[in-house]
């Protein structure tokens, strides 16, 4: 009795496992960049379309070692995403971005009684280049981005500056790749895909 109690709960319990992975397999979660290439009109982009060469940022700032943040900061951010499929070969690329951290300021904005920085502000102004292969360039709403971050090893949540740094660039990175993807997304719909009205 106590046997064919155990199987007819987990037959019941398989059967609601089961039902449980269904329902879930139709969620958003799991269809989601990255893993489904990106559409145009329901029809996939091609892979050689989203090849992407990202060129190291230049640095023109005071900040040293900026540049090298941003740029593994970047890479790591548009892997995730999953639009584009980078490549470390320029000459196998379609697109190629190119960028150069022109701005970096740190500023004292909260200081105690004798003057001294209790917390900071940072600045970075960070410009772009997205080009097709045979260097036609693409047109991006913006072609420059500035982020800011504060910062205080005194008070509140302590971090350093290098931290503060670390954090501002992975929020560019966020900013960069969303500018580049729509600025990609809106040329290949209009070069590639056209609407068949218009063709």
């Amino acid at each position: 009795m106590n046997s064919e109690n155990y199987n007819g709960t987990m037959k019941s319990t398989s059967f609601c496992l089961l039902l449980l992975f269904l329902e879930l397999s139709n969620c958003a979660i799991f269809f989601k960049e990255p893993g489904v290439p990106p559409k145009v009109n329901g029809v996939p982009i091609s892979d050689n379309l989203r090849v992407l060469y990202i060129q190291n940022f230049q640095n023109n700032s005071y900040g040293p070692g900026l540049h090298i943040m941003l740029t593994q900061a970047l890479k790591s951010e548009v892997d995730r995403r999953g639009r584009f499929i980078q490549t470390r070969e320029k000459s196998q690329s379609y697109f190629k971005l190119y960028g150069s951290i022109n701005h970096y300021q740190k500023v004292g904005n909260l200081l105690d009684l004798g003057n001294q920085q209790l917390s900071s502000e940072i600045t970075v102004v960070a410009k772009l280049e997205l080009q097709e292969l045979g260097g036609e360039r693409i047109t991006l709403e913006r072609d420059e981005i500035m982020v800011r971050a504060y910062f205080s090893d005194q008070l509140g949540y302590r971090e350093s500056e290098e931290q503060a740094q670390a954090r501002l660039m992975n929020t560019l990175s966020i900013r960069i790749s969303e500018e580049i993807e729509n600025a990609w997304y809106y040329y290949i719909q209009q070069k590639y895909y056209p609407e068949k009205g218009k063709q």
